[in-house]
């Protein structure tokens, strides 16, 4: 018996991730990843919507044309998707002008760096969507009530 992999929605990943319809759009010209993934029937993993979120990232916070990383971003997504979602915790995102590594944290020093590269840790990225996914439900606002429970029979 295989374990199923949760998929998402386009528009699911998207709320997510904090992308809008046009930047998907012109992220899908330039990364081929997410080309293959067109229309409505589009389907996301975790580590998908991680992707697109360090996307967003570079994209958005650093305002990096998508035309000018695609290959690295490709890279990127297909490095995400041959790993899993758990292996993730603690690496760290490499993405220079031709391609995209994944490093975990602690090799990081050792990983020799001869380009310019963003370096996006995916601990606080993985948090943030795990808690946008599945919240932890809030603690009971219940006081204990301070007599013990009696039981009560009709007609006394």
């Amino acid at each position: 018996m295989s374990l199923q992999t949760i998929q998402f929605t386009q528009e699911q990943a998207r709320d997510l991730a904090g992308v809008s319809p046009g930047e998907v759009r012109a992220w899908r010209k330039a990364v081929s990843y997410l080309a293959a993934k067109p229309g409505k029937a589009a389907r996301f993993t975790f580590v998908d919507i991680l992707g697109l979120a360090i996307t967003r990232r570079i994209t958005g916070d650093f305002h990096v044309r998508i035309s000018d990383i695609g290959d690295s971003m490709d890279a990127l997504f297909r490095a995400l998707s041959e790993t899993r979602p758990s292996d993730l915790e603690g690496s760290i995102a490499l993405i220079d002008a031709q391609t995209a590594r994944l490093v975990a944290g602690s090799d990081l020093a050792a990983k020799p760096l001869k380009d310019p590269t963003f370096v996006v840790p995916c601990d606080q990225l993985i948090h943030d969507l795990s808690q946008r996914v599945m919240p932890l439900a809030p603690a009971s606002v219940q006081a204990a009530l301070p007599f013990a429970p009696q039981m009560v029979k009709k007609g006394r």
